[in-house]
């Protein structure tokens, strides 16, 4: 019976011990990110990450510099379905307007479901193939040019061109640059 009481005691101790560091522990979890040790379960910005870098027309400042874009468009969410607040915008690109109507004909037309890839694909399409009409030719044929140069002017042009946000000032660009370089830190470990 003094047996059954000290082990009830002590296992009562050590739960409190664990349920303290659990909380201290919680908040320090990054959303998306596992508990566990071995969980491959890749987080919406390495999902992003992988497509982009699997693209063979894109090169690490490329990536990196949609990356950014993505990145401050969904407000680090990276999630395909991410809403505008208060705005049209849909998705990894926040596409509103003409560009919504256009990839949802894209959808139709592939016979595919809206995903990351798929938002991805329309958008490669806007920059190297068939679709170049909608961003503009000329808008196209920049981004290329800007793919090849460094990260910052790959995401000021990518930003001007294909986003066209209503802020294009050189606080909202050095915003973006910033995520690009801070992702490209990241996937380069």
């Amino acid at each position: 019976m003094t047996i059954s009481l000290s082990l009830l005691l002590l296992v009562g101790e050590k739960k409190n011990v664990i349920e303290g560091l659990l909380g201290k522990i919680m908040p320090m979890i990054k959303p998306n990110q596992g508990l566990l040790v071995n969980d491959t379960t890749p987080s919406n910005m390495e999902q992003v990450y992988a497509i982009l870098n699997s693209d063979d027309r894109l090169n690490k400042n490329s990536v990196a510099a949609i990356m950014g874009n993505i990145d401050v468009e969904t407000g680090g969410s990276f999630d395909f379905m991410q809403q505008q607040n208060k705005g049209p915008g849909y998705g990894l690109f926040q596409f509103e307007g003409i560009q919504r109507k256009e990839y949802d004909k894209f959808l139709n037309e592939n016979k595919l479901k809206d995903s990351a890839n798929a938002q991805i694909d329309y958008v490669m399409e806007n920059v190297f193939g068939n679709k170049q009409n909608i961003v503009g030719q000329g808008n196209a044929k920049k981004i290329r040019e800007a793919f090849d140069a460094d990260v910052d002017t790959a995401t000021e042009i990518f930003m001007t061109k294909f986003e066209r946000p209503k802020d294009q000032s050189s606080k909202q660009i050095n915003k973006r640059i910033k995520k690009a370089k801070s992702i490209m830190d990241i996937f380069s470990e």
